[in-house]
């Protein structure tokens, strides 16, 4: 099981847990299959991220050069102070984990961008501005 952004989710994955809004109502049962018509239904509903089956995104980071990605790099340096601590370990590690997540999220649109032909200026400013080039 793992919970990716919607931005990464693709035909043929299997949701392992039911979407759900922000209020609570079930829009998508758990085991369903996805098809871009599903995908596409679930980013208009404003749903950042999806329980999938299995592990079938690499979540180990973004290419270099993301806000997010650099963000994550800063983590150590930030938290070196707190290395006994172990509450402000688990801090550390919730953060690397949200970053890591954002990061490839962001990766995700600027590959998106390019894909629909968006010059390399506006994937730039999207990156920078995390907002996947949406206007």
């Amino acid at each position: 099981m793992q919970k990716i952004p919607i931005d990464l989710a693709r035909p043929g994955m299997k949701l392992a847990r039911p979407v759900e809004r922000d209020n609570g109502i079930t829009v998508m049962a758990a085991d369903m299959e996805l098809s871009q018509g599903l995908i596409d239904r679930i980013k208009t509903m404003n749903i950042d991220r999806i329980v999938v089956h299995g592990n079938p995104v690499d979540m180990g980071g973004a290419a270099g050069g993301t806000q997010f990605d650099e963000r994550l790099k800063r983590m150590p340096h930030l938290f070196r102070v707190h290395k006994k601590d172990k509450w402000m370990m688990m801090v550390q590690k919730r953060l690397e984990s949200y970053f890591r997540i954002k990061a490839a999220a962001q990766a995700a649109r600027a590959k998106a961008l390019l894909r629909e032909g968006q010059s390399d200026m506006e994937i730039e400013q999207a990156q920078v501005n995390g907002s996947g080039g949406e206007k």
